[in-house]
């Protein structure tokens, strides 16, 4: 049935297959400490690694990842988490994974600045929750159907991160594990205005209960931000699903990628200590290390981002 299904919305939005299973834009989305971001671009992705499993208390995986190839021009990861259902789950996830990479790439972000690479990941997110929205219309199987989606993008010295949902992307710096994300859940909304405290947002009743994800309309409405930061050499990252987050601290998860250098052994840790700590979701984790490019650019060779008000940005020359 989903695979009878998800084949006809191919066919009906023109779907190719890249991916393993009007938006605004603002400067005061960049998260570094001024507007202009300098960037190593010496640096980027040596190594990733990635996990993803049913759990042991569902029967299917409504996860979906993208990874590009190591080589890739445009370093992308992608986690999304489905919702509505095991049909509508698993259809929404993978269509945020072949949407949103299909968009970017067709925009070929490589050769753009850090300004329109944000433009271009804004409008990729929106022409995917605008698929999605029109599948869950037109197939009655998928009604109220969404998913999650977070993404990471690494280019030229600099991480770009963004997500919908409450699925989520951690930086681990040294000893520390910073979250770079925000959840879009109702007690995450009601802690921000103070009706309750931040350290009680994970055990409240509305702590899943999402306001904006793929498949709601008001992601069409500028809801998307990103944060733009630079690399230093040893930065790790952790893209995943909320059946991770939800059981994993950022003081175990720093202790955990301290003791496995290799990406790929501490993905396998990471999900192995969520399910160790019960965790009742899918469970999805990438772990992308940086370190300096082998025959990359000189390590003096720094860029800086355009500031808002200089000209409307040109591509990058080769």
């Amino acid at each position: 049935m989903i695979g009878q299904i998800w084949q006809k919305l191919k066919r009906f939005f023109g779907f190719k297959s890249v991916a393993s299973n009007p938006p605004y834009y603002s400067m005061g989305d960049l998260s570094d400490e001024s507007s202009l971001v300098s960037a190593d671009s010496s640096l980027g992705v040596v190594d990733f690694g990635q996990v993803s499993i049913c759990g042991n208390f569902r029967e299917h995986n409504e996860d979906s990842y993208f990874i590009s190839e190591l080589d890739s021009d445009i370093p992308l990861y992608i986690v999304a988490d489905g919702m509505g259902g095991q049909l509508g789950g698993e259809i929404a996830s993978q269509m945020a994974i072949e949407v949103v990479p299909r968009e970017l790439f067709k925009r070929n972000v490589g050769n753009f600045r850090t300004t329109q690479v944000i433009k271009a990941i804004r409008e990729s997110i929106s022409e995917a929750n605008q698929e999605i929205v029109t599948a869950s219309t037109i197939q009655p199987q998928l009604t109220n159907m969404g998913t999650t989606v977070v993404l990471l993008l690494v280019r030229r010295g600099r991480a770009h991160v963004t997500n919908i949902g409450d699925s989520r992307c951690y930086r681990v710096r040294g000893n520390r594990a910073e979250l770079l994300t925000r959840d879009h859940s109702m007690a995450q909304a009601l802690a921000e205005v103070g009706t309750i405290r931040q350290e009680d947002v994970p055990t409240h009743r509305y702590n899943h209960v999402l306001y904006l994800y793929l498949g709601s309309r008001e992601v069409d409405r500028g809801a998307t931000q990103v944060k733009v930061m630079s690399l230093i050499e040893g930065d790790r990252f952790v893209v995943c699903s909320d059946g991770l987050s939800g059981v994993i601290g950022e003081a175990e998860m720093a202790s955990i990628l301290k003791s496995e250098p290799n990406a790929q052994s501490a993905a396998q840790k990471l999900v192995d200590q969520a399910v160790s700590n019960r965790s009742r979701d899918n469970i999805t984790c990438i772990v992308v290390n940086i370190g300096r490019l082998p025959g990359g650019p000189r390590p003096d060779s720094v860029e800086k981002l355009v500031a808002e008000g200089s000209p409307s940005p040109s591509p990058d020359p080769a």
